[in-house]
């Protein structure tokens, strides 16, 4: 399959991002450092609540606020997208509906760059009619390299799920990325192992933000 584009090493503006383990470690960037004033100001709710792996916190994430925000998807397609080009994916995609805005900033920012990656959203569900399908988007042939992203990374349950429903339609995952790690439930470490040796990237770790 041919796509338009190159994969060559992206060609945004300004310094290349510096990754200091796997999280985007790049404080006087400018992109950066509003992209977690964004995230501090109207993504982080500093309450009691029961997340999704049903374990009670003191703070809640909805990163979405942001990245359904023009500058926010803005930022973290331009962050996202050089960490992830690195792996030479021709598609990104993610669980819907947490990844479903940070789908289009990457590849929409991937585009902006010359480089042409299809999205695609992971259904919870089997679609009951039509084809069935657990693939939203113009997915990939088999053996097509892709990318995974989500939001934020906790117990590493979407991220699992968008894993093993992209292998089963053909595609090669060659690396991941979240906008924040909860740095919790061994969700990092449980990723990582079914990543093998592809990449898992993530812009910030939740104890940046709360430190705002």
């Amino acid at each position: 399959m041919h796509l338009p584009g190159s994969l060559d090493a992206p060609r945004l503006g300004g310094s290349a991002p510096q990754v200091v383990g796997t999280v985007l470690f790049m404080t006087d960037d400018p992109e950066r450092q509003r992209l977690a004033a964004l995230l501090a100001d109207r993504a982080l709710f500093r309450e009691s609540v029961v997340l999704a792996s049903g374990r009670r916190s003191d703070y809640y994430l909805d990163v979405r606020q942001v990245l359904l925000d023009p500058e926010g998807a803005h930022l973290s397609g331009r962050l996202a997208y050089p960490l992830l080009a690195a792996a030479g994916p021709r598609a990104v995609g993610g669980l819907t509906l947490g990844a479903d805005p940070l789908v289009c900033a990457v590849s929409a920012a991937a585009y902006a760059d010359g480089t042409h990656w299809t999205g695609f959203f992971v259904r919870k569900e089997a679609k009951k009619h039509g084809l069935q399908h657990w693939i939203e988007g113009p997915f990939v042939e088999e053996g097509t390299p892709v990318a995974i992203v989500d939001d934020v990374l906790t117990s590493g349950g979407s991220m699992l799920t968008a894993l093993e429903r992209a292998r089963a339609a053909g595609a090669e995952v060659v690396a991941a990325l979240v906008v924040v790690d909860r740095e919790e439930d061994d969700g990092r470490a449980k990723v990582e192992a079914e990543l093998g040796s592809a990449p898992l990237h993530a812009l910030f770790t939740a104890q940046e933000l709360l430190a705002l």
